[in-house]
């Protein structure tokens, strides 16, 4: 407790690499000339966004920079009293200013605070307004839908819920709901003024979920201001707009890409052996991100009774579920109800497999489901897809999980019920209702193609999504997911934190991105 109050009052945070002097030689702003123009960046409390936003403002020294400061209902996790004092403006201006004092003279100003105080006035006109946002909500159908000047929030507002109640269910009577839409509403009118009225050149935002993230980046798109996402690993950067304003990569072109290139033969064999690399316990250009291998040496033993059973792949009940368009259900929560509750119905035999990288909590939301259906059959921890598709698995049901395309190279089919990475390809049935998604559970041994075309789209999306693109795209990635790792996975050190943000920052398809952001502003 008084470390933590200690770096309340530090003047930089203890974090790796977290200092002004991180960026030296990245930028002379003293022999560059001004500029009428400026960018908004987010300031979130996380060295790989700090160092890479800063690296990234860096290329782009004849423009002023103001930082969107985010943190207010992700100050804490709960709903006591503490935790309000946690996310209340004083705290929350305490606990961010190091990390601004942090860029040195990288930055202009602070653009707005999420937590801010505001007027007691205003602040009473949003809560008597978002106790009439609350009670619409408790009457209206699912899934929830609310718009603010203009803006869906209501994905955001059940991630965050989600993540900070905490709770695996979206509960539309609890208090903190209102609570939530309070925030919400004054997210949405300082997002707004801002980038109405100072029209930044580009914003740049780390995610787009949950009301912190999700918020600026769509007031920003509303108000025609560019905004770039570095959300996922998967690609370097990605440029949103008001028909896709997700952080997750764009897969709708996937399919069709593919079907046009040349060479496609070579290309499903390049996808053939790496994708055969992690199956068989490699770290393939997919997963090198992770520790240690998913399909590596298990000495878990099948259960009996998976020849023609579905297996039903688990999600985080914390982690944001609305990182995909088209989502059917509000929650992981719902989706597995309703899921067991069908296959139940139905007479089907199903095993279901937790996620191999849940958060703790997850495991409270695992005994209130093993409570709530003591009959369910659990697979072990450790066995891999190879080993259910060798047992004769019928059908593989996720929400969106990459695990389609392994399940469809070993010929199983699968049922999915959001606009997931697979969903232009046959090998995934894809829901786009409750009904839709109950009726293809009645079926669920239904193949969409013979197993040869399963494979084959398989491996063309493995290729699309992790092959393809130049030479200098795929260093850049590689950089990047690197970074991240020096930042999150390896032994934490300020060395190994700056060698990976140097390799990063001087690669020629960084300084070829950054020089594109510089022109498209």
């Amino acid at each position: 407790m008084i470390g933590k109050l200690r770096s309340l009052f530090s003047r930089y945070p203890k974090d790796p690499g977290v200092h002004p002097g991180s960026f030296k030689g990245l930028m002379d702003l003293a022999t560059q000339p001004a500029s009428s123009g400026h960018i908004a960046v987010q300031s979130v409390p996380d060295k790989f966004y700090f160092l890479l936003f800063g690296a990234l403002r860096a290329r782009l020294p004849n423009m002023r920079a103001e930082l969107v400061v985010v943190r207010a209902v992700s100050g804490a996790v709960g709903t006591g009293w503490m935790a309000e004092v946690k996310r209340s403006a004083p705290v929350a201006w305490l606990a961010t200013q190091p990390w601004v004092r942090a860029y040195g003279g990288l930055f202009d100003g602070v653009a707005y605070r999420c937590a801010d105080a505001g007027s007691p006035l205003q602040s009473l006109r949003d809560w008597l307004q978002a106790t009439q946002h609350w009670k619409r909500l408790r009457t209206s159908p699912e899934p929830v839908s609310l718009t603010v000047e203009g803006i869906e929030v209501g994905d955001l507002l059940v991630d965050s819920y989600l993540r900070f109640k905490p709770s695996p269910e979206f509960d539309v009577h609890d208090p903190f709901v209102r609570r939530l839409i309070w925030q919400t509403l004054k997210d949405v009118r300082r997002a707004n003024a801002y980038f109405n009225q100072r029209k930044p050149a580009v914003y740049l935002t780390s995610y787009t979920t949950y009301l912190e993230h999700g918020i600026p980046a769509r007031a920003a798109l509303n108000a025609g201001v560019p905004v770039w996402s570095f959300g996922n690993l998967n690609q370097f950067g990605k440029k949103l707009s008001l028909e896709n304003s997700f952080h997750t990569s764009d897969f709708s072109g996937y399919r069709s890409t593919f079907e046009s290139l040349d060479g496609q033969a070579e290309k499903l064999e390049l996808a053939r052996e790496q994708l055969e690399l992690r199956l068989s316990g490699g770290i393939d250009a997919a997963t090198s991100y992770m520790r240690k291998s998913a399909y590596g040496q298990s000495g878990a033993e099948l259960p009996p009774g998976l020849a023609g059973a579905v297996v039903v792949f688990l999600h985080d009940f914390y982690d944001s579920p609305h990182v995909y368009p088209d989502l059917v259900f509000d929650d992981f929560w719902r989706w597995i109800c309703c899921t067991i509750d069908v296959l139940q119905t139905a007479g089907t035999p199903f095993f279901l497999k937790p996620h191999p990288n849940q958060i703790a909590l997850s495991d409270e939301a695992l005994s209130r489901l093993r409570r709530k259906y003591p009959e369910l059959q659990w697979l072990p921890q450790g066995i891999s897809n190879v080993q259910l598709a060798k047992a004769g698995i019928a059908c593989g049901v996720t929400v969106y999980g990459t695990v389609a395309h392994e399940l469809a190279y070993l010929g199983i089919p699968s049922i999915g019920c959001a606009r997931h990475p697979h969903h232009t390809f046959e090998f995934c049935r894809t829901a786009h209702s409750v009904v839709d998604y109950q009726a293809m559970l009645k079926t669920p041994a239904l193949l969409p193609g013979s197993k040869d075309e399963m494979q084959r789209e398989a491996l063309a999306f493995y290729y699309m999504h992790n092959i393809y693109g130049d030479e200098n795209r795929q260093k850049l990635r590689h950089a990047f997911v690197e970074f991240w790792k020096a930042c999150n996975l390896e032994r934490v050190s300020k060395d190994n934190v700056l060698d990976a943000f140097k390799k990063l920052t001087n690669l020629k398809a960084f300084n070829q991105f950054t020089a594109h952001l510089k022109h498209s502003t």
